[in-house]
């Protein structure tokens, strides 16, 4: 018998729960292919946080919003006035693994100021603005070189 006439005879007579699985197989293969695109899905969403924005509402009315991220504070100078009560909102859409103690801190020596902000968070917090008008120096302390780091460090402006 010729190899061409095994070939079709073996097609022929292939058992029938070959033919059933066939179908299942397929199904495995559909499922198995919209996981992996979900968990990439996943993936790139929590990857690009970053570029989402704000999550979450502040909790304080005329807070100032504040986003600390790996490229320092944005806005990079806060403007107030002399014997203010301030409110910051606070917030970082960085991933933990990306953070020092999983946090973000914003430290003023000057203006006796330590908040820490956990990843991928918002908070608010006050302060009353010294009474002296001028520049004070506010810095992350945990991510990016920490207060060495030029782009880790903003300005409280205190006008008269």
């Amino acid at each position: 018998m010729s190899n061409s006439n095994h070939a079709s005879r073996a097609r022929q007579t292939r058992p029938a729960h070959d033919l059933a699985r066939s179908p299942s197989t397929r199904w495995r293969g559909v499922a198995f292919g919209a996981l992996v695109v979900a968990v990439l899905g996943i993936g790139v969403v929590l990857a690009t946080g970053d570029l989402l924005g704000q999550r979450g509402t502040p909790t304080t009315a005329n807070a100032i919003p504040v986003r600390m991220s790996m490229a320092g504070f944005e806005p990079q100078v806060i403007t107030v006035k002399a014997g203010q009560t301030v409110a910051i909102d606070f917030w970082t859409t960085d991933a933990a693994p990306h953070l020092q103690g999983g946090v973000h801190t914003f430290i003023s020596d000057e203006l006796g100021i330590r908040e820490e902000l956990p990843a991928e968070s918002r908070r608010t917090f006050t302060f009353t603005a010294p009474a002296k008008p001028g520049d004070y120096d506010v810095y992350c302390d945990t991510c990016c070189g920490g207060k060495e780091s030029p782009t880790m460090h903003g300005i409280i402006r205190v006008e008269a």
